[in-house]
């Protein structure tokens, strides 16, 4: 039974094989790799029955990695590692896990404890997931917090500059679709409509992308794959 840790520091690598070998002896074979490319390789060759991945790593994140790997080895487990509680990580990854398949999400400050046992339920196929996004999962399974995916892409427009018009003609809807998504988008992050625009300071496109950033909607990364999406998309939109 192989384990395939991918991560790009070597110290945390290290710390996660040490840790593995001394609780889990079932698992004598554990390979490390350091790239999300890499590990995408050693999943298909070695075919491990768990995969440790790092979101954030050079080549691949940890979330294309592990989709990639999951398109062709469904049934291998998959255990995400974070610095970052952010909703959008949360949102990716229940994306490309299969309906039935065992997963775990684990932040980096999480106890010796907490990762032996993550990778123990996801070994015996059931999900674990870190206290620490506990509120992060309810929102992305309250339908009055969870954003749509084209509340997502609308917000991840405005977040890049975009005016409506703009939005409208990459997306190839009406300007009026385009504002139907932005009012849904401000109404699920509690940002006060029109109507009581004057009771508020706040300009409503820049307080949703304020208010997406602090609840890790969003981020950088996030951003750029967005906007080499927007500018390469000539026909269709991307959210039906």
């Amino acid at each position: 039974m192989t384990i395939l840790i991918a991560d790009d520091e070597e110290r945390d690598r290290k710390w996660l094989k040490e840790l593995l070998s001394s609780h889990l002896p079932e698992c004598p074979s554990i390979v490390e790799v350091a790239d999300g490319q890499a590990a995408i390789d050693s999943a298909l060759k070695l075919r491990p029955k768990l995969v440790f991945l790092d979101i954030k790593m050079p080549k691949q994140s940890g979330i294309k990695a592990a989709e990639q790997i999951l398109q062709q080895l469904p049934e291998t487990g998959v255990i995400m590692l974070s610095n970052f509680a952010d909703e959008v990580y949360v949102r990716q990854l229940w994306r490309i896990v299969p309906a039935n398949g065992a997963f775990g999400y684990v932040l980096k400050n999480a106890s010796n404890e907490q990762v032996v046992e993550a990778a123990r339920a996801v070994l015996s196929g059931d999900c674990w997931v870190h206290p620490g996004i506990a509120r992060v999962i309810q929102r992305t399974q309250n339908r009055a917090t969870n954003l749509t995916a084209a509340e997502y892409e609308a917000l991840a427009c405005i977040a890049l500059g975009l005016t409506d018009h703009a939005i409208a003609k990459r997306l190839y809807l009406t300007e009026k679709a385009v504002q139907s998504r932005l009012k849904s988008l401000y109404s699920k992050l509690g940002i006060p409509g029109r109507t009581e625009a004057h009771d508020t300071d706040f300009n409503q496109r820049c307080r949703s992308v304020c208010l997406a950033t602090r609840r890790g909607l969003i981020n950088q990364s996030e951003l750029e794959d967005w906007e080499s999406k927007l500018l390469e998309t000539k026909s269709g939109g991307l959210a039906q």
